[in-house]
């Protein structure tokens, strides 16, 4: 009888290649965006196109140290229901750690400089951002392979809504959401790195999963696309670069990126399959 031996290894290189990334991703974005006056132009103008609400309710109104401790006892409650203690480890310390990391990075460490007469505060990474994303990451760590599928469609579109309604009521700049989700991403692939499943079934990504990553990279691969070519448009005729165009453009290029971002946890959820240790015996791989 051969021996099933599981192994099954989380893809180490992928978390890494991912925190790389994301650490690179969010310093470009963060001198692009800040670090420059060109940066600060842009996204102001589009600041500018925001209708600002102080209370728009909805999903903006839900964010605040007490809901995120109530999310954070549900997912512990799952997690020991479905009995992925690991797994429910690591989804925690998404939440814990983006949230304090986002403060530390916002309130201390970034700075904004003045280049355009503005002396609004530092808002790189958006709070708002990496509150409902390190939540729904988290979710999508603790839950098992088939029905994360369902919940990461969900996650998408709770994601898409609140970045959008961050910028339509210009409560942040396109940049502090980018950098929000840059944040929690790289800390998620930070999470699998230092806390990876062990002695768990091996797995391998049901066919919904696959279809779904590939759907989310096409749309998010079409919204970057289309976000570039915008900004060559305007590059090339600044008379269509008006406040509600840069608005626009803001908002398709942070739907792309939750796209992408969704996708990754995904990605980056997949196990190595088992291996059959006997007599040369070939890979053996068990559905899920």
């Amino acid at each position: 009888m051969p021996d099933l031996v599981p192994r099954p290894q989380p893809t180490r290189a992928a978390s890494a290649v991912v925190l790389v990334l994301s650490a690179v991703g969010f310093t470009a974005v963060y001198v692009a965006g800040v670090l420059t006056r060109p940066g600060q132009v842009l996204e102001n103008r589009a600041l500018d196109a925001s209708t600002f609400l102080a209370s728009p309710g909805g999903l903006l109104s839900l964010v605040s140290a007490a809901n995120i401790g109530i999310a954070l006892g549900v997912l512990v409650l799952l997690g020991v229901a479905l009995r992925r203690f690991r797994a429910t480890a690591r989804a925690v310390g998404v939440v814990l750690v983006s949230t304090v990391l986002s403060q530390l990075l916002k309130n201390g460490l970034l700075a904004r400089p003045d280049f355009v007469g503005d002396v609004s505060a530092n808002t790189l990474p958006s709070g708002h951002t990496v509150a409902y994303a390190s939540v729904l990451f988290a979710l999508l760590i603790v839950l098992p392979s088939k029905p994360r599928t369902i919940a990461a469609l969900a996650a998408s579109v709770v994601l898409g809504v609140v970045v959008v309604q961050l910028l339509a009521f210009g409560w942040h700049r396109s940049s502090d959401v980018v950098a929000g989700l840059l944040l929690v991403t790289g800390v998620m692939a930070l999470a699998h790195l230092v806390l990876p499943d062990r002695g768990a079934p091996p797995v391998r990504s049901d066919s919904g999963t696959r279809t779904l990553l590939a759907l989310g990279a096409v749309v998010g691969g079409v919204l970057i696309v289309a976000s570039i070519a915008f900004a060559a448009t305007l590059a090339l005729d600044t008379s269509l670069a008006t406040t509600h165009a840069l608005l626009l453009a803001s908002q398709i290029m942070c739907l792309a990126v939750v796209s992408l971002a969704v996708m990754t946890v995904l990605w980056v959820q997949r196990s190595a399959p088992a291996r059959l240790a006997s007599r040369g015996a070939p890979l053996a791989h068990s559905g899920a």
